[in-house]
Order: structure tokens, then sequence, then C-alpha cells
């Protein structure tokens, strides 16, 4: 009799509380929390430069619950907790407000695929987790990733059950915080019940968008647009897979009207030259409409891309002896705050994309015209608000304190080499920051100038940060030589082979 009371209450219990979700309180709450629908949470397309018509936003509330490492796969049963993707775990938004103790958690759901969708590939997007995710589909494990501020997909029609009416979900997270030496930004596994000082709450597992796409076989996988201000003209390379016999045909539009198309094969850059151009900075941020067309060799399209490009050269140049900054060949004052992206409410995630375009348009009418995105790096629609309002970013590759052993620092430049290939596309990012303050500092040289190699349409910062009061700690490397000084601002000494910038200061109190 105590066995079936007891069991009565449990399922009391699991029906009464454990599955129902509802938002947390946090000691601040943002104005946009109450208008997050959990239907439709976030439903803005979240590639913005890499758009496909047909897609299927799997954001809302998830089944959710701590685990331990080495626990059987939850397949084929609810799980204890409910859980508002994709807000971490620790925020009030994902209705969990906890730090989990193994630091490991369970997500799950199910999905329906469109009858439309029956004959195409089918590809499963996650905007950033963070930080190690495993992800399961159907009871099988379909691949796992590293990194808590990249993007990733899988291709997940050969797991799927097509005589099924829905598909179970699983995604394993693991996130080790400021634990280990891995890019974590200035998230503290120790103050999130009192977070304080310079570094703040953890922020961990889904945190930005996950939704699913159909492609056909041979489809488009990467864009990557440059823009070549001297000779007015935009270089286009289409990544595609699939069959080796495709084209690309590439079309550069401003409202409305075409201003330059070619066409030529993937993986090769495609010039399209402009008559006149109309460059993008802060005051006039004119966006060009980019099309990109996949077709096979029988002229049918297969694949179609709409992006946006920005006209905008950044350099440096010479005056009187001192380097400066430059936009569009003209000497340009930056000054910006030092954003580091966290939200009273989502902590990591904004609420809404209201609340995104809002934080980028009140800094810019502030007076800034620059935001330096200081440890974090944000969803592309955060980009999206910068590219399209017009405000240059400076942006740092989350960091993190610990001396890195070997593997370490394999993840590192991994992680480094994906937040730029993933987000230079962007006009709005006119500076790469490597290190901050030497934090975690290892062969600024060496990477430095991979950076600079691997995106030399921008400017890149080897080290943000230098003591000017000991030069000697100085890497002379990069474009930029940038002091932080607190009270009052202070520049190191000018240099004639670098921009020399104060890139921190303030913070009177």
């Amino acid at each position: 009799m105590r066995k079936i009371i007891f069991l009565l209450c449990y399922c009391v219990y699991f029906f009464t509380y454990a599955q129902k979700w509802e938002m947390k309180q946090a000691p601040l709450m943002t104005p946009w929390s109450k208008n997050i629908d959990i239907h439709h949470v976030l439903p803005e397309y979240p590639r913005p430069l890499m758009q496909r018509e047909d897609w299927k936003n799997l954001n809302g509330v998830w089944e959710f619950e701590m685990s331990t490492e080495g626990d059987l796969l939850p397949t084929k049963r609810k799980l204890h907790e409910k859980i508002l993707v994709p807000y971490p775990w620790e925020s009030a938004l994902s209705g969990v407000r906890r730090q989990l103790s193994t630091q490991r958690a369970w997500y799950k759901r199910t999905f329906t695929l469109p009858k439309e969708w029956k004959d195409k590939n089918i590809i499963l997007n996650f905007g950033a987790v963070d930080w190690k995710s495993e992800i399961y589909v159907n009871g099988k494990l379909v691949g796992a990733h590293k990194g808590g501020y990249d993007p990733f997909s899988f291709n997940i029609t050969s797991y799927l059950d097509l005589s099924a009416k829905e598909q179970e979900l699983i995604v394993s997270v693991y996130d080790p915080g400021n634990s280990k030496a891995i890019p974590h930004g200035k998230q503290n596994n120790t103050r999130f019940s009192e977070p304080k000082g310079y570094s703040y709450s953890p922020s961990s597992g889904i945190w930005q968008t996950v939704w699913i796409e159909p492609v056909n076989k041979d489809h488009v996988t990467a864009i990557h647009t440059v823009p070549d201000f001297d000779k007015k003209a935009f270089h286009v390379e289409v990544n595609a897979s699939g069959n080796q016999n495709l084209k690309v045909n590439v079309c550069i539009q401003s409202q409305g009207k075409i201003e330059s198309q070619h066409s030529g094969t993937p993986n090769t850059p495609i010039t399209l030259p402009l008559q006149t151009i109309r460059p993008w900075s802060p005051d006039t941020p004119h966006l060009y409409d980019v099309i990109v067309k996949l077709t096979n060799e029988k002229g049918e399209t297969v694949d179609s891309i709409r992006s946006y490009a920005g006209m905008r050269k950044i350099s440096l140049k010479n005056e009187n002896g001192v380097q400066r900054l430059a936009l569009n060949d003209k000497f340009i004052f930056q000054m910006g705050p030092l954003d580091q992206g966290y939200w009273p409410d989502g902590i990591y995630t904004a609420p809404t994309d209201e609340a995104l375009k809002w934080d980028v348009q009140k800094i810019k009418e502030w007076g800034f015209n620059m935001i330096r995105k200081h440890i974090k790096v944000e969803p592309q629609r955060w980009y999206y608000w910068c590219d399209k309002l017009g405000i240059l970013v400076w942006q740092d590759m989350p960091n993190c304190f610990k001396t890195r052993n070997e593997e370490e620092k394999v993840q590192f430049e991994t992680e480094l080499q994906r937040m730029i290939r993933t987000h230079w596309n962007h006009p709005s990012i006119v500076n790469w920051i490597v290190f901050n303050e030497h934090w975690g500092i290892y062969d600024c040289e060496r990477i430095t100038e991979n950076v600079m190699k691997l995106d030399p349409s921008r400017l890149v910062t080897g080290n943000s940060g230098i003591d000017a009061r000991k030069p000697s700690i100085d890497y002379e490397v990069g474009h930029i030589k940038d002091n932080h000084s607190y009270r009052p601002p202070h520049v190191p000494l000018i240099s004639s082979k670098r921009a020399t910038v104060n890139g921190e200061y303030g913070a009177i109190g």
C-alpha cells in the first residue's frame, strides 16, 4: 500500500510540477521578457547571411534533465523537467535558473517533418551550444561538437524514420566552464549566485537557435563575400557539396536593381565588378543584396540562397609618419563601449530580436560609432543589426585565464578559425582581437600572423592591452597597438608601424 501511495504521489508531482514550464524571475528582468511567445521563440531566421526560404524552427519548450557522465541515453522516456530553448539553463528565461552540480544535462524533444520534405536531405543546425554537445536522432549518435560560440550542422537524413509520425532529438551537453582552459570568456562557475567584479554567471547549454531545413543532395554549404573597395568589385566564393558539375550564379542587387551578375564554379572566387559603388559606413550603412543560385548540368536550380554585403574598406593610413585607422580611405576616430553582451534575464541570450536591435540602436544613438564585442561572440542576428544600422565592430576571441596544454591550444585555434570563417561576411566587423590582456596568451606572433593571412580584408590586434610602462611585454605584431588605461585615458608611445589606440578606459568607481 505504501508503495502504491508513493507512486501516486510521485505521479501527481511529475505531471503537476516537473512537466510544467514557467519562466523564473531574476533580480532584474528586461521588458522584452514579457513578449516571449513560447510557441514562437526567436522566430527570425537565425543566419541572415545565408538564408533559405524553407526551414523549421525548433526553439521552444524542450524536456530537460541533469545528467552524470556515463548515463544511459534517455531515449523513449520523459525527462524530469522542462526548459525553454535557446536560453542557458542558468538564466531566468530558461525556466531552470540554477547551476547544475555536474554541469551536464540532457535536452530532448520530438519534431515532425513536413510532407513536402520527404525526398530532401535534412540539415539540423545549431547556432551555438556551450560547450561540448552530442547529438542523437532516434536513439543514434549523429555527431559531436566542441566549442561554445560557433554554429554547427549535421545532415540527419539517414537517421530519420520516415515511417514514424515524430522524430526524437536528444542533445547531451557538458560545460566545464572556467574549470578548464577552454574559450569561456567572462563566465565564472563559482559566481553564479553572487556574480561580482569583472566575471559573471556561467551560461551553459543550448543558447542560440536550433532549426532544420531541407536541401537537395547538391546544395550550398558556405559563402565568402569580400568587398574590393579599390577595384569597385565583390569577390564571392560559394562552397557546395554534391555533384562536381555544378555551376554557381551570383547576382548583386541594390534596391531591386541588378548591379552585377556572373557565373562560375563552386569553391572558386567569382569577381563581380560594379560601375559605381555605394560605400558602407556608420553614416551610410548601405547593403547590397546577394542572390546565389546553384544549378546542375541540366540548368536546373538545386539551391537558392539570399545574402547581403557591404562595400567598405578598413585599413591603416599614414599621416605625417603616424599610422591611423581609416574607413574607405578616410581617417575615422572610432569610439565605443566595451560590450560584454550579458542580459540580466537571458544571460548570454537576448530575450527577443527586438532587444538585440534596441541594444545596437541605443549605442549608436548615444553617439558611438563602434562597439568592441568583448570576450563573447554573438548570434548572427546581432551582427545583422550592426550591419543594418551602421556601427563598426571590434570582435574579441573569447579567452580564458589558465595556461593551456597542447590539446587546449589546438581547441583554441580551431574555435578562433571558426569564429572568423562564420562571421567574415559581416561588413560591420573591422578588427579581430586574438588575445585580451595576456589572458592565456601563447605564440601571439604566430597566431596573429595566421589570422592576418586567413582574413587579409580586416585589421587584426594580437594582444589588446599592453602596459605602456613596460613596453617589453608588447608583441610587435598585427595592425594595432592597444593600451588599456583607467583614470584617465592614456595612449602608449606612437608607433610608425601600427595604429595606436586606447582599447579600454573609464570604469571609475
